[in-house]
């Protein structure tokens, strides 16, 4: 098994290459979202390191959100291209599970993407499984019920009052790993290619205010 893993949800872009076992290269960039102009050289050049023809590769895996609204359809329109063109699978992973599994901890664990005005894209994980849904929603009331040994990963210098009486994970496992989601994707279930859509959990600002107006028309 050949795999590419693609994370643009965020303003880190993360790129690997695995055989669905182990994390054979990866490479990540803080772009401050400039990832259509990073992405496909940083995918070739990890290509040519390791030696991989685009023909040999059997799956594509992309982190589908929630996260900037940019970002995400610049990585899923480069998966469903490569999938499409090259007439593999394409696998869809949750970026709030992504940060999850990438912080290496076992328990609960909270993973927060900052969606601005005090609100956050969350995500509840135990032991690598969700609990509840993924939601849009203010930050602090989500985690105001919450055991303090819960612990917390994702934007969490964005909510440092709400996280108080938590641990927060190191900065340097906050940020998601495309060789995670690499192995994350490798058993799941693919999806369909030209169905296949982002999850923003919210609608883009823009498309928020159009509606708003029309409403008042």
């Amino acid at each position: 098994m050949k795999i590419v893993a693609i994370d643009t949800s965020t303003k880190q872009l993360s790129v690997a290459l695995s055989d669905g076992t182990a994390i054979l290269a990866e490479a990540s960039y803080v772009t401050s979202l400039n990832h259509a102009t990073k992405l496909m050289p940083l995918l070739e050049r990890l290509m040519q390191e390791a030696n991989w023809l685009p023909k040999e590769l059997t799956r594509i895996v992309v982190a589908d959100g929630p996260g900037s609204y940019t970002g995400l359809r610049i990585g899923a329109t480069t998966a469903k291209t490569l999938a499409y063109t090259l007439g593999i699978e394409l696998v869809a992973v949750s970026t709030l599970e992504l940060m999850a599994a990438s912080t290496g901890r076992t328990g609960r664990v909270v993973a927060i993407q900052d969606a601005r005005r005090g609100t956050g894209f969350v995500g509840m994980y135990e032991n690598g499984e969700r609990v509840g849904d993924e939601q849009h929603t203010t930050v602090a009331d989500f985690v105001a019920t919450l055991p303090t040994d819960t612990l917390m990963t994702g934007d969490t210098e964005k909510f440092v009052e709400a996280l108080q009486p938590f641990e927060i994970v190191a900065p340097a496992f906050r940020t998601p790993r495309a060789g995670v989601l690499a192995l994350l994707g490798a058993t799941r279930v693919p999806v369909d290619v030209h169905a296949f859509e982002p999850r923003y959990l919210r609608l883009a600002e823009a498309e928020a205010k159009w509606i708003e107006a029309q409403r008042h028309d």
